[in-house]
């Protein structure tokens, strides 16, 4: 399998920088996790289109703002019999005005469906299954895994510490758990929040054996080494995300970096 970073910055986008999306490929296979604000310029609509499944980890704006650029061009591209097959969006119900919102969008070439914790899916041959995890009591929050050709992803979304344990089990031996980032130590932060310090995402991908740990959501202005260094007090093969990078997890290795280029 193939991840590329389409966004990796929040809450807001900037001109080298969009919020969260990543992009999971393969034979058969093409699964965007999340489309946060301004991460659709980094995706192929007009190719990409065809075979494309959605999945929203929940529905704070920075995650799936673009949503609404991605059913237009569906909409607009199979007016032109550019896009034969309708995309699939999986998001959760709740809030539900915003749910509503998404899947009553008319100018749309797509079917809806929603996101239930251990009700797996079967998306390009892959494997997809989900849990439910704390991240803010305005939001239903989901952790994603998808598992094809012995190989594991396991996406965290935004999730407090507090379900550390949880992730560390879902994420059991992953080739690569994509871990949001969002806080430093150096702050101050408490311990438990709606968000994981740099240093409590390392904590995780140690407890939960994955070969590679990628950190991602960074906030825009901040530098992203600090993120690396904090990671590696706990863990030593950390990846930060980079917008157009992309990683062969065939090529993880466990303690001795990885392959990416850019796309």
């Amino acid at each position: 399998m193939q991840l590329k970073i389409l966004g990796s910055v929040s809450p807001y986008a900037h001109a080298e920088g969009a919020c969260p999306s990543y992009l999971v490929c393969d034979d058969g296979l093409k699964l965007l996790l999340d489309c946060g604000s301004g991460s659709h310029r980094f995706f192929d609509m007009k190719d990409g289109l065809e075979g494309l499944n959605i999945i929203i980890s929940h529905l704070h704006r920075d995650h799936y703002n673009d949503i609404f650029n991605y059913l237009y061009a569906s909409f607009t591209l199979h007016n032109l019999g550019l896009l034969k097959d309708r995309i699939n969006i999986y998001l959760p119900d709740f809030p539900q005005n915003i749910y509503l919102d998404i899947i009553n969008e008319k100018n749309a070439f797509a079917q809806f469906h929603t996101l239930k914790a251990g009700k797996d899916l079967e998306i390009g041959g892959a494997k997809v299954s989900f849990i439910e995890v704390e991240h803010s009591k305005d939001v239903k929050t989901f952790a994603t895994k998808i598992q094809k050709g012995g190989q594991c992803i396991v996406y965290s979304g935004d999730i407090s510490y507090i379900d550390a344990p949880k992730l560390a089990r879902f994420a059991q031996n992953a080739d690569i758990l994509l871990c949001e980032s969002s806080l430093l130590c150096e702050h101050g932060f408490p311990q438990i929040c709606n968000h994981l310090t740099a240093r409590q995402a390392g904590a995780i991908a140690r407890q939960s054996g994955a070969k590679a740990l990628v950190l991602t959501h960074f906030w825009p202005e901040e530098a992203r080494e600090k993120y690396k260094a904090e990671a590696q007090l706990e863990f030593g093969n950390v990846i930060l995300a980079k917008e157009n990078m992309q990683i062969l997890v065939g090529e993880v290795e466990r303690g001795n970096g990885f392959l990416c280029r850019e796309f």
